[in-house]
């Protein structure tokens, strides 16, 4: 077993084929788009990398890539969290223990030489990017941007000495024919008692508008929630542009007050997996048609990011977004939505979704080990 450096652009390159090559016989593997990948490892498109150290290694047994993995020690990350320690992400591996526990082990002291403590993951350099190896649910399809392992890597991780540190879970919520009668009756009341106005869009040079905004007032409402990395201009720059190129603008409701400014925002889009099965790792030439057209088929309508500002929190405006989701799904021939990541401490929006008829059908997990 031998642990390589990816430091050349060469070796950059092969660290992004890495799962492709491990897993490319799976038939319940879903690959990522290599240009997310690549854009991931470069400066141009990823603004926190100017930010980071970063250390990429591929392991190798008898010349034949056993696996792969990344440590992230971001500084702006001292800014928000008072542990001393790392992060590790794209850790793909075959069932192999050795191999795990060596590229976890180069990270491991690599992280130590520089002072840190501890070490979690999988996290990449900001909520925007893939958390958590999957425990429960290996059986459902993924949903964008979220990590979806095989069976046997808990397993890897836990005989590596982690442990958990902290559950993301995920709900599959029913669309009924018709939302909850408390919903109609509740809307109208919301509306005129906090004397907002509900944002709802056709077309997309519409909503597209709202996406910096959006991602500005996520900077605001998310600073309690666990590893979040604010975005700066370039970043949310970036990101504006990515959601921009996914997004379905009836999948996006924005509450606004009295003042025209942003109370409360909900994104979603309709389900990629398919497409990105079938587009191969590729956007071009035919990716791009596989995954449109696999969203004119979906079923599955994704949750991807919302918040609430923190003066009208219990105010109604959940279920106000709640009530133009479902209709908005219903319109569009959806039969279930995916919540997306819900820390398992946050019981006030589980019970929004529980009250929606939704039940826990995926649950992620962050793993940490002191060093």
């Amino acid at each position: 077993m031998i642990i390589e450096k990816a430091g050349s652009k060469r070796d950059l390159s092969e660290f992004i084929e890495v799962p492709y090559r491990l897993f490319r016989s799976r038939e319940e593997w879903i690959p990522p788009l290599r240009m997310m990948q690549r854009n991931f490892l470069s400066p141009r498109h990823n603004r926190f990398l100017a930010d980071s150290e970063t250390l990429c290694c591929i392991a190798r047994r008898d010349g034949e890539v056993a696996g792969r993995i990344m440590g992230i020690i971001n500084r702006r990350l001292e800014e928000v969290e008072t542990k001393k320690q790392a992060r590790f992400c794209s850790l793909d591996v075959q069932d192999d223990q050795e191999a795990a526990s060596a590229l976890l082990a180069v990270v491991e002291e690599w992280a130590k030489s520089r002072g840190l403590v501890r070490l979690v993951g999988p996290l990449g350099f900001s909520n925007q990017d893939p958390q958590g190896f999957i425990v429960e649910g290996f059986q459902e399809r993924p949903a964008l941007n979220t990590i979806h392992n095989f069976e046997y890597v808990p397993g890897l991780m836990e005989k590596a000495g982690y442990a958990k540190e902290i559950d993301y879970v995920t709900y599959k919520i029913p669309l009924p024919e018709r939302a909850p009668d408390i919903y109609y009756k509740l809307a109208p009341r919301v509306l005129k008692r906090n004397r907002v106005k509900l944002l709802e869009f056709r077309r997309k040079a519409q909503a597209v508008r709202y996406l910096p905004a959006m991602l500005r007032f996520m900077n605001r409402t998310y600073r309690d929630i666990y590893g979040f990395v604010p975005l700066d201009e370039r970043g949310i720059r970036h990101s504006a542009g990515t959601y921009s190129r996914i997004m379905n603008p009836e999948f996006l409701k924005v509450v606004i007050d009295g003042d025209d400014e942003m109370a409360a925002f909900i994104l979603g889009t309709r389900d990629l997996s398919a497409g990105l099965k079938a587009a191969g790792g590729r956007l071009f030439p035919l990716g791009y048609l596989r995954l449109k057209a696999s969203q004119h088929r979906a079923k599955r309508l994704d949750l991807l990011l919302g918040a609430i500002r923190e003066d009208y929190r219990g105010r109604g405006l959940d279920v106000l977004m709640a009530l133009a989701m479902l209709k908005s799904a219903q319109e569009a021939g959806m039969e279930y939505m995916d919540s997306h990541h819900e820390l398992e401490s946050n019981t006030l929006v589980q019970a929004e979704m529980r009250r929606m008829g939704g039940h826990i059908y995926k649950r992620h997990r962050v793993y940490a080990k002191m060093l």
